[in-house]
This record gives structure tokens, C-alpha cells and sequence, in this order.
């Protein structure tokens, strides 16, 4: 059972954001992480597989969905990878998998090329290929391509390849290639069987596209571009940890197994390995651009070792992009998935847009246009083995085509292509307009290489000009609404006021957990909980200036959930003494009943943790120096909550865990807080914050006592607003809120804990790393366990009163009208009037009063209804206009005065009509 099913879509127009795009804003709110990322395009969606089992898709190049976060995280690509690469298992005594490249060949098959390198016996490589169905696996194994190392006749690594790396293309005949390697060897391209997948006989390594000797070089991709006539392989140089310099490079050829050559003319299966370094085209390597004073963003980011790419002309626009991992300045080893678009110089050689791609299409550009000051980075041409990117500084691109900051000139070539002389060097590239995410702008950019094959990008200052009065954003408001039980919810807030020199940003204030609003386009989406359904929620968005807060507006709008389900729940508020339960310090009972098994052995008779604040309406909890993962402290740990058994749980059922913590401070690294549902202290799932360099969102499984799978999000959190937390399970599908933000585990689903009867929810604070407790406020906690029942609704309570359990077909149905009034039973039970006897004439409730038409109607405070009220100046017009609205939140029980204009004229007329609607 599956609850949801239909979607309302309330799409409100986007405001103009700037001078570029206008009608977009963009949004990256997921990211992926895939090594080693190859890109397949399966219908709408680009696939990248990677290293270690990983494996994610996008539709628009912005956000991510991961298919897999490892060999056995996530939609696995192999039911059991081991057993089924048992040959490479043997031979390379892998604990993983390196960079697999997935082709799709005529058959329609996806052929899954596997491979690792391990030291195992000094030196040892397997390259293997294994076929699916279905893009996402799983994939059955098919045999050895190549091995290589110790054990190999005559195998020399400085000379001979590691059969890893693999990437198939085709050259302009259709014939089937594979280019792979890694160092040392050396980069080898075969022939292959478009057939059957593998090589063609005979060809043993295939031919050396450049050679090794221990030159760390790697991860070749290779595609032909009809336009310029040249197949393209790019590789990655240097080593790919933060502090190991890894960047991206260029070769081109006019035949598919080369020769190869860069920008300078260096032939490169004849080229010395001792240049290694200085051949190539350098498309980009580590980078940061300098913030400049005046923009909003002080503290920008930095990329470090970006490589291992792969590139696609997406057929369907014609643009080209390139997807790599990249690494972070002060984030360690951990990477993410980016995609930048590609252009093509005037000499047909590739340049990498500055920004990530954010829907930008190149467009003409004047001179006038392009003048202005940008940051401008020098790639260089070396590979740094340290952890600090290249940066940039301020030069400025004059209209009369000098620059300032650097000696030199510029101009404009046509409207696409420009030339830079700087410091006597000549860049020949592109310009097109970006979007600068950090400080929220579209700008001008460009990206030029020299014909020493040095990569040059400018990205335009995004100083904003805030002189003058500045207007605060002004929000279309968003009318009450009643959503249809497996309904969910999106829409767009609109700003009408321009606001290109305010830097803004939206906030939920207040909204049931599940509902999010991105922070830069003000798009929501919520998809209900079935605890959820048959309740009223408020939501309140804010839309702020970041320099300026008190330049902002804000929309409030109540929403209404219909249907559900009969459930079984324990709600705590902590507002006064409990008759039943876990004893605090003080030994007031707080209504908690359970304990996690395996936690809280040192807490007997009283929780020495645990303080109930009757008068604020609060549990106090202190954290304890406890940690899930390795089972450190367990005796200390207060993990409470309630058996979910006793509201009738037998394993079976769908359930929702919900935590509202009061504001949370002085937080330490690794500090953790949220929620739990689990069988003990080993077996668990959980979500909340974790403190790191921020607080971040937290979701994560604990089995046998090692948490796995954990996701860490990065989205802003105001804690000192709060917390809220929800762990939730629906058809066998697992939900992880914190303050309405998704952090689901890598491996989504607590499949281990479902079947299981004995399972505990609560609530947990723990301080891994340190020894000082904090103290945190538990304002509400509940737990619903859902039956399969659905609920009685109040109009099906009306109903059943008036026509009794089984009445007649044709006398009960909303649209019927049993006792001939001309009212339906709908709108008698939204008047309140007797359906099954006739009425008298309403209009006697109609009266005129100031030039106004006054309808005094009777309202029921059920949310699952809409009122709505047209006027018309003739009986038999159309009624356009609405004159008074009212559902979900805004519904009351009484007599409501509905006012109307009157038309000018001793002669006019005009008349109302109610419509009722219901999504119950």
C-alpha cells in the first residue's frame, strides 16, 4: 500500500533574478558521491558509476538521486559481489572496485566493465565484464577481459598496463573501442566486439596511446566531436587524495588509437615520460576564487584534486558537459560529483566552464557586454602535492579592450570566442553568462587556454550595488488549502517585487516535518506521513534579505491532509507529572516507559539523566559520553522512549517517531541528538544533528554496533529556534526528517528492524568525544502506530446519522439529493442543514447594505471542505468573480457574512453562488 499517489501542483510565477536568465533561479539541494564518476545517458536521466560500488543519476545536471553509496550500500550493482566476482576476488584479493564504465551496445544490454588494481602479491590488476537488463543492476557476471601483475609472463609495470580504468567509445565508422590504463604503464586503447562486449583476439595489450614508466596518469576517457573533427582523451594526472595535486588533462587525435597530441604539438607515443608533467592540456585543476570586499560570500569554497572525468554532448540540447569527483579545502577526503559545461575554443580545443553547470545556455555577447572586472585564475601547468588550490586575482577587461591588474589586452572575436594577451601569453576562449552560487548572482565568465596548454578562467566580481533605496521582497500570498488523502504538495512562492541587488533567501518559520522550501528558488514540496492525514498544518515562510534581514516579507497558509488511517499513539508534552513511567532525577514519573535494551544500566530506580519541567513544559535530558558506534558509555546512555508493543505494534505496521527539542546550544564536535527506533543497543536506526564544523543532519543505521551508511547534510540549521525530528515508516519505506530536511541513510530502508516486534522509539543525546554533558529540552514527543483501517471522517459520521450504516444507492452520495430541496447532501453538511428534509429558500438571509450585497451563510469548521463564492451580474453569466474563499484553517463553525459589491446603477443586479468541494 503505497499512500503517495497524486500530486496537486500550485505553480506560481518566479521573479526576475537577474540580468542573465531571469526566469531561473538555481538550486543545487543534492549532491552525490561517486569516484571516479562515468557518465551513461538513459533516457532523461545521466547515470555516473564510479568507484567502489557507487552509482547516482540527475535529470537537470544540478541534483542528485545515489542509486548506491557502495559495494553493499544502497541499490547494489551485484547481488553478492564477491561470490559473483569470485576470479577477480581470487586474483586481486580486493576488499572493493575501482572506476566501472557501463556501455549500452545494440542488444539493448548494459554492459558493466569491473575492475581493481590491489598490492596483493607485490602487484596485481583485473579488469571484467558483467551484463544487466536494467541500468541499475543487478548484474550478472560474464567473465575476464584482462589481468595483469605478479603472475603475468613478462608483465613490467613501468611498461605494461593495470587493466583497470576502462572506458568504451566509438570512432566515426561505429566500430567499438576501449581505452584503459593507469599508471605506470601507460595508456592502452583495443579494439572490441560489438557483439559480445569483449576485446577482439589477438591484440594483447593493444596499443600504447602514451606510455607510463611510473608517471601518474590515469582515468582515460575518450569521445569524438563531429564539429571538430578530433577524438578527445582526457585523463587525470597526479594523485587522487586532497594533498596529491590530481587535475584534469587533454589530448586530441584525428584517428581513434592516436596519435595523440596537446595544444604545443607534443606527440605523445613518442613523448618523454620524464615531461610528463608539462604535456598535455591542463583543463583545470585545484581552484578557489578569492572573495572580493563587497560580496556577499567572505569565506568561499575551495576544489581540490577534481579528475577522473568523464564527458557527454547531451543530445538533446547539444551542449557539452564534463563530470568529475572533486575534493574540498577543510573537508578532508570527502567528494562529491560536479558538472561544468564544456565549449570549444576557435582552435576546437575543450574549455571548462568556471562554475558549476546551473542551466546556462551561451548566448552573443558585445564587447560592452563583456567589459568589467572579473577574478581571473591561472591554472598553470604543475602538479602540486599539497592541499592549496590556485587562486585568483582581480583583473579588469576595459571596453576599449586593455586590461587593468595585468599587462595586456582583450577583444572579442565574434559574439561566442575571445582572445586575452596576459603577461604576453596569448588565451584563446569562450565567454558565456554563470551563475555564481556562492553569492547568488548570474555574471559574466570566460575560460581560455594558451598554446602551452595552460587553462585561464574569469569569473566577474558579483559586487553588488546597494546604493539608493532598496524595495523588500513582496511575497503573492498562498490561499488555505485541503489536500486529497495521497496528495502531496508543491508549489512555488512568487516574489513581486525585483530584487536583483538583494541577496535572498527563504525560511520555513513554521510547517509539518516533511515540508521543505528551497532556500533560493522558494519552491516547496511535502509529501505527507499517513500520521500525518486528518490534521490542519500552518506553514509560515519568511523570504529575507542576508545582508539586510529587515528587508523581508513573509506567506502563511493553513493546509488540511484528508483521509488516514485508525491509529494507536502516546503523545508527551511534559506539562505536568505522569501517572506511569521512567522515575527522573527527582523520582517524578515522565510518562516514558521504555528503555533500548542494552542502554541505561546504571540508571535503577531514578534517571540521573532525566529532569521533568512541569512549568515550562519540558523533559530536561543530559547527554552522556556515549557512543552507538563502537558501544562506548551504553550504561550511561538515557536512550528513552516507548515500546512501540504497547500500542498494539506485532512488527507488522506502519509507524511515525516524532521529537520537538527547544533551542540547542554549546554543542562540541561530534556532539549528537535526535531520535531512535531500534531492537537494542546494537541494532538500531537513528536521525538528528551531529556537530561537526557545523551542525549537521544526521541519519545513519547501527548494526552489530558500527553505525553504517551515515548521510551528513549540510543544509542550514537554525538551532536556536530548535529541532524537530521524525523517523517514519510507510509500506516498507523509511523517512528521516530533521527540521523538515530528508537525511535518509545511504542505504535508505531499515530493512534489518522491519519484521521486527520488539522495537523501542525515543529520543538520545550523547557527547562521543568529550567529557562535558550538555543539557537539551525535549519539548513533545509522539509515536502513532497505524492500522490498515481507514479513519471515519466527520462528513462519513454525518452521513451514517442521517442515511444510517447501509443506505439505499442513490440517497447518500454527496451529489444526491434526497429530499428535492435543489441542495446536494454536500453542501446540506456544509450548511448544516437537514438533508432529508426540505429547506426553505435561503435568500431570505440576502439583504443590501451600503452598496454592498450582504449573504449571511452557515459554515462548518470541517478543514476537508471548500467554500467558494462567485458573483455574476446576470443568473444564467458566468461567474468569474470570487468573492469570498474559505477552506482547511480558515473554516469556522458559525454564521459567516459573505460582502460583494454592488455594480453602479439604481437598475443593477447581481447574484452569488456557493460551490462546495471536499477532498473526503
Amino acid at each position: 500500500m503505497r499512500l503517495f499517489q497524486r500530486s496537486v501542483l500550485l505553480l506560481l510565477a518566479l521573479c526576475s533574478v537577474g540580468s542573465y536568465l531571469a526566469a531561473q533561479t538555481p538550486s543545487f539541494t543534492r549532491d552525490a558521491s561517486v569516484h571516479d564518476p562515468s557518465v551513461i545517458k538513459v533516457g532523461d536521466r545521466f547515470y555516473v558509476f564510479g568507484s567502489h560500488g557507487a552509482s547516482a543519476w540527475t535529470e537537470d545536471l544540478m541534483n542528485w538521486t545515489q542509486v548506491a553509496s557502495g559495494m553493499q550500500s544502497g541499490k547494489v550493482h551485484f547481488t553478492n559481489w564477491q561470490s559473483t566476482l569470485s576470479d577477480l576476488f581470487t586474483w586481486t584479493q580486493a576488499g572493493t572496485l575501482w572506476a566501472a564504465d557501463v556501455y549500452q551496445l545494440e542488444d539493448g544490454k548494459y554492459y558493466y566493465y569491473y575492475n581493481v588494481w590491489t598490492d596483493h602479491l607485490s602487484y596485481r590488476s583485473y579488469m571484467g565484464l558483467a551484463v544487466s537488463d536494467d541500468i541499475e543492476g543487478p548484474y550478472a557476471n560474464v567473465g575476464e577481459l584482462l589481468k595483469g601483475g605478479t603472475g603475468v609472463a613478462g608483465f613490467d609495470p613501468a611498461f605494461d598496463p593495470n587493466t583497470i580504468d576502462p572506458t568504451l567509445y566509438r570512432d566515426t565508422e561505429g566500430n567499438l573501442w576501449m581505452v584503459y590504463g593507469s599508471y605506470s604503464g601507460g595508456i592502452f586503447t583495443l579494439e572490441m566486439d560489438d557483439v559480445t562486449g569483449f576485446q577482439k583476439p589477438g591484440q594483447g595489450w593493444g596499443t600504447k596511446l602514451l606510455d607510463g614508466r611510473f608517471a601518474s596518469i590515469e582515468g582515460p576517457f575518450m569521445d569524438y566531436n563531429p564539429e571538430t573533427g578530433y577524438y578527445y582523451l582526457f585523463l587525470s594526472y597526479g594523485g587522487l587524495a586532497a594533498a596529491d595535486g590530481y587535475q584534469m588533462r587533454v589530448l586530441r587525435s584525428e584517428n581513434p588509437d592516436g596519435p595523440f597530441f596537446d595544444p604545443a604539438g607534443t606527440n605523445m607515443s613518442t613523448a618523454s615520460s620524464g615531461s610528463w608533467t608539462q604535456n598535455g592540456l591542463k583543463l583545470a585543476g585545484g581552484w578557489q576564487f578569492t572573495a572580493v570586499e563587497g560580496e556577499f560570500e567572505q569565506t568561499p569554497a575551495g576544489y581540490l584534486a577534481p579528475g577522473h572525468n568523464s564527458v557527454m554532448k547531451d543530445p538533446a540540447n547539444g551542449k557539452w558537459f564534463n563530470f568529475f569527483h572533486t575534493r574540498f579545502v577543510g573537508r578532508g577526503e570527502a567528494h562529491e560529483v560536479r558538472v561544468h559545461q564544456l565549449f570549444f575554443n576557435e582552435d576546437g580545443w575543450p574549455v571548462m566552464a568556471p562554475h558549476r553547470y546551473a542551466g546556462e545556455t551561451q548566448g552573443d555577447y558585445t564587447t560592452e557586454q563583456i567589459a568589467g572586472s572579473y577574478k581571473v585564475i591561472n591554472h598553470g601547468k604543475d602538479v602540486t602535492r599539497e592541499a592549496v588550490p590556485k587562486t585568483s586575482s582581480v583583473v579588469g577587461l576595459t571596453a576599449s579592450g586593455g586590461l587593468v591588474g595585468a599587462a595586456g589586452s582583450w577583444e572579442m572575436i565574434d559574439g561566442k570566442n575571445i582572445r586575452i594577451t596576459m603577461d604576453g601569453v596569448l588565451f584563446k576562449g569562450v565567454v558565456c553568462e554563470q551563475w555564481d552560487d556562492e553569492n547568488r548572482k548570474w555574471l559574466n565568465g570566460f575560460s581560455a587556454i594558451s598554446q602551452d596548454g595552460v587553462s585561464l578562467w574569469g569569473s566577474e566580481v558579483a559586487v553588488l550595488d546597494r546604493t539608493g533605496n532598496l524595495n523588500p521582497p513582496d511575497l503573492e500570498p498562498i490561499p488555505d488549502m485541503a489536500l486529497a488523502m495521497g496528495e502531496s504538495l508543491s508549489l512555488v512562492l512568487s516574489n513581486r517585487e525585483p530584487a536583483t541587488d538583494l541577496v535572498l533567501e527563504y525560511k520555513v518559520v513554521e510547517a509539518p516535518d516533511g515540508l521543505q522550501v528551497d532556500v533560493v528558488s522558494g519552491e516547496i514540496t511535502w509529501e505527507p506521513l499517513a500520521s500525518q492525514m486528518g490534521q490542519v498544518f500552518t506553514v509560515h515562510i519568511q523570504l529575507f534579505d542576508l545582508i539586510d534581514p529587515s528587508l523581508a516579507d513573509e506567506v502563511r497558509f493553513s493546509v488540511y491532509v484528508g483521509g488516514g488511517y485508525r491509529f494507536e499513539e502516546a503523545r508527551f508534552g511534559f506539562d505536568a507529572e505522569a501517572s506511569s513511567g521512567i522515575f527522573d532525577v527527582e523520582g517524578r514519573l515522565t510518562g516514558l516507559t521504555a528503555r533500548l535494551s542494552g542502554t541505561g544500566a546504571n540508571h535503577t530506580a531514578r534517571d540521573s539523566n532525566l529532569t521533568l519541567d512541569a512549568v515550562n513544559s519540558r523533559l530536561l535530558m543530559a547527554s552522556s559520553e556515549s557512543d552507538f558506534n563502537g558501544q562506548a558509555g551504553m550504561a550511561t546512555l538515557s536512550a528513552v522512549g516507548v515500546n512501540l508493543s504497547e500500542l498494539g505494534f506485532n512488527g507488522s505496521q506502519d509507524f511515525s517517531v516524532s521529537a520537538e527539542f527547544g533551542p540547542l546550544e554549546g554543542l562540541e564536535s561530534v556532539d549528537q541528538l535526535g531520535v531512535f527506533v531500534g531492537s537494542s543497543a546494537t541494532t538500531l536506526t537513528r536521525a538528528g544533528i551531529i556537530q561537526s564544523a557545523i551542525p549537521e543532519g544526521l541519519g545513519v543505521h547501527t548494526q552489530l554496533g558500527s553505525d553504517v551508511g551515515p548521510t551528513f547534510d549540510g543544509s542550514v540549521y537554525d538551532l536556536a529556534d530548535g529541532l524537530s525530528v521524525t523517523i517514519a515508516r510507510e509500506a516498507g519505506e523509511w523517512s528521516y526528517l530533521v527540521d523538515a530536511v530528508s537525511v535518509s541513510p545511504q542505504s535508505p530502508n531499515a530493512e534489518f528492524l522491519d519484521g521486527v516486534s520488539d522495537l523501542t522509539a525515543g529520543v538520545f543525546a550523547v557527547n562521543p568525544l568529550n567529557s562535558v554533558s550538555k543539557s537539551f529540552a525535549l519539548k513533545s514527543f509522539r509515536v502513532a502506530v497505524l492500522s490498515n483501517q481507514l479513519r471515519e471522517t466527520r462528513i462519513q459520521e454525518w452521513r451514517t446519522t442521517h442515511f444510517g450504516q447501509n443506505p439505499v444507492a442513490g440517497v447518500a452520495g454527496n451529489g444526491d439529493d434526497p429530499d428535492e430541496d435543489g441542495r446536494t447532501n454536500l453542501v446540506e453538511y456544509a450548511l448544516g442543514t437537514d438533508p432529508t428534509q426540505a429547506d426553505g429558500d435561503p435568500n431570505w438571509r440576502v439583504r443590501v447594505e451600503d452598496d454592498k450585497l450582504v449573504w449571511t451563510l452557515s459554515q462548518l469548521d470541517d478543514p476537508a471542505l471548500s467554500y467558494e463564492v462567485r458573483s455574476s451580474e446576470a443568473p444564467t453569466g458566468e461567474f468569474a468573480k470570487v468573492v469570498w474563499r474559505s477552506v482547511a484553517g480558515g473554516n469556522q463553525d458559525g454564521a459567516v457574512e459573505v460582502e460583494a459589491e454592488l455594480p453602479p446603477g439604481q437598475e443593477s443586479k447581481l447574484f452569488l453562488k456557493l460551490s462546495v468541494d471536499t477532498v473526503e
